[in-house]
């Protein structure tokens, strides 16, 4: 009967604590450490060191659209963050702060993550990657992620982002919009395409056969760079085999 009343008081003296720190309400501005998740949650294992960052409150209903990348419902994809590897996670892209969102294991509280720590990520079938400004370098491109849309002999890779675009009428309308630059890599620098005439610049060698090919297939730059220069330097990669 002692030994039984023991029993008891230990499993109430672990069990306690870990139930009332469920019950916390953690302020939006403190970092979310999942480190009672080590101990309460058998099935977490070293997934715990993914949600380490800040509680994301998202946006304002009032802004049409919304921030996120395809969608503003949580996607399951994969990450590599913090040299760990993580799969099947429940996670979203905001592209107003480029930052990857990922559901915390208790099931509703979204965590922003620490972007320094994201070394890569998959969704929806695609795969960004953190690539870092260098001052030194006579590359073009910003620190954050990049979609690589294509791999090559080029590659292809788009910074995605939104803005908010704000514009009175009979009252203030604020709506998510669309801020998207498009970069290709040659001989390890990239170069930012701004428009047709800079695409074909960087196939300088081969754009008389790209701007044939282009046309032939109708695929027009003003309606849809990103295709254009996909179509364009694939076909550029095939030429140079």
């Amino acid at each position: 009967m002692l030994q039984h009343a023991v029993l008891v008081i230990c499993f109430a003296a672990v069990f306690i604590p870990g139930k009332a720190q469920d019950n916390v309400n953690t302020p939006a501005s403190t970092p979310v450490i999942a480190k009672a998740g080590d101990v309460y949650n058998p099935f977490i294992g070293k997934q715990s060191r993914l949600y380490n960052g800040n509680e994301h409150n998202g946006y304002l209903f009032k802004i049409i659209g919304h921030a996120y990348y395809k969608q503003n419902e949580l996607e399951t994809g994969s990450l590599v963050y913090d040299e760990l590897e993580f799969t099947n996670v429940r996670m979203l892209y905001d592209l107003v702060k480029d930052q990857v969102i990922v559901l915390h294991y208790n099931g509703f509280t979204k965590i922003g993550l620490v972007s320094e720590k994201v070394k890569e990520f998959s969704l929806f079938n695609h795969h960004f990657i953190r690539l870092t400004a260098d001052s030194h370098s006579r590359s073009s491109l910003l620190t954050g992620f990049y979609d690589e849309v294509y791999k090559g002999r080029l590659n292809v890779l788009v910074k995605r982002g939104k803005f908010i675009d704000e514009r009175v009428k009979d009252e203030l309308e604020r709506e998510f919009l669309p801020l998207d630059m498009f970069f290709i890599e040659k001989e390890g620098v990239y170069h930012q395409v701004k428009n047709y005439k800079g695409l074909l610049a960087m196939l300088q060698d081969r754009s008389k056969e790209v701007k044939q090919y282009l046309r032939k297939n109708r695929i027009k730059y003003r309606k849809g760079a990103e295709n254009a220069i996909v179509k364009a330097v694939v076909y550029y990669d095939s030429l140079n085999k």
